[in-house]
């Protein structure tokens, strides 16, 4: 219905039942009210190079009918002139969205480990504070500044550090890409990646029996933290973070690991490795009163965190991974239970369709344990932990023999 808009007109008016009624300002064209059940609204409406467009302009009480009218006549004019107030709106939205939030947005998207979101936080807010507030359409239009970043990060804290941090960025900026496609390329696409080979890891039998002689000799804690790593090629995060109460019927529950609770499962025990655990359930109330983790230490977390040993001549860590995928190889674990073992993520459809549980793999795990002690010089006993260097062994047998 067409009514001059004012605001005595505004007030009066109200919904019929359940309706949407509109006014049309007779003295400006494509000036309307639109009265809801809810709310009431300034709206104009015009063509924006040949095609009809409708422009909010706000809400009744928090725009008054004139101060809408007076907007109406500015937007009409500049709609008239063939710019869309809707699209220039978008484009400023696009413009508006930050690092930090795209940050938000992408942590916020998909369930990740608190170890993933700690380290997507740790490198912007330390590499990359003051773009953090700034906006993507801004980063994104300058490549060559982004390049001159990455470059600097290399000279300053390692090729290493450049490339995690720039692959953080792509995908922080990947997501705002998806928010808002008008965004720019992502700025990525100009940055040479350094490319981190995958680290090799080669020990010769001579290193393998230094490395058992010199891992017997550490603390009990700690010993059994790197025999533990070496026999089940546990990451260092979770295997530090192991807990009593996830032992249980021959295995050990690991709930987060790398990938997050989706990742979670039970890492089937071998006769050493239940020796060692359990070995290491009895011992732990003894080291530490009530603690709930299986490798405990005086540190702010309650457990060993850091597994650097200068005894061991650089074999810790993730180092030990790999040492336990070519040992466990050679003592004919085949490729496919040596994935499951190693709770690799499923690299093909196939893979996707297999579905095997710790009885199958236990005796893959038990061929490994073995064979490994084997290699480090050690025999282990059943039942008994530790395990003991075999020429000791051999010389107690000798010397018993002889003294007959």
């Amino acid at each position: 219905m067409k009514a001059k808009i004012t605001q005595a007109l505004v007030e009066r008016v109200s919904a019929v039942s359940d309706k949407t009624t509109l006014y049309a300002d007779p003295e400006l064209r494509g000036f309307y009210l639109i009265v809801s059940k809810s709310k009431k609204g300034y709206y104009v409406q015009s063509l924006v190079n040949g095609k009809q467009v409708r422009v909010k302009l706000g809400d009744h009480p928090s725009l008054t009918a004139k101060a809408a009218r007076e907007l109406a006549m500015q937007t009409l004019v500049t709609m008239r002139s063939g710019v869309n107030p809707n699209e220039e709106k978008r484009k400023a939205r696009v413009k508006g969205i930050t690092l930090r939030e795209a940050l938000d947005l992408h942590l916020g998207a998909k369930k990740v480990s608190s170890r993933t979101a700690s380290g997507y936080r740790y490198n912007c807010e330390q590499y990359l504070s003051d773009w953090l507030d700034k906006p993507l359409a801004d980063i994104g239009a300058n490549r060559a500044a982004v390049r001159e970043r990455h470059k600097r990060i290399t000279k300053e804290n390692g090729a290493t550090s450049a490339d995690s941090v720039f692959r953080v960025f792509r995908a922080l900026y990947n997501r705002g890409l998806r928010e808002h496609p008008d965004l720019p390329a992502n700025p990525c696409l100009n940055i040479d990646y350094h490319g981190m080979k995958r680290r090799k890891v080669e020990v010769d039998a001579e290193q393998l029996k230094d490395w058992g002689k010199a891992v017997l000799e550490l603390s009990p804690v700690r010993r059994d933290l790197h025999l533990f790593m070496l026999l089940s090629g546990m990451r260092r995060t979770s295997a530090c973070e192991a807990r009593l109460e996830h032992l249980s019927d021959g295995c050990l529950h690991v709930p987060s690991p790398k990938g997050g609770s989706d990742r979670a499962f039970d890492l089937p025990l071998s006769g050493p490795l239940k020796d060692l655990l359990d070995h290491r359930a009895t011992e732990a109330p003894h080291i530490e009163r009530k603690t709930k983790w299986l490798f405990p230490a005086d540190s702010k977390s309650g457990h060993v965190t850091e597994v650097a040993q200068v005894e061991l001549s650089g074999l810790t860590g993730h180092a030990l991974r790999h040492c336990y995928s070519t040992l466990a190889v050679e003592s004919g674990v085949p490729l496919l239970e040596l994935k499951y073992l190693l709770n690799h993520a499923a690299s093909n459809v196939t893979m996707g369709y297999i579905h095997v549980g710790p009885e199958h793999l236990r005796p893959y795990q038990e061929k490994a344990s073995r064979h490994i002690l084997e290699r480090l010089g050690l025999q282990w006993t059943p039942g008994v932990w530790p395990p003991v260097l075999k020429e000791a062994v051999v010389e107690q047998e000798v010397s018993e023999s002889t003294s007959f």
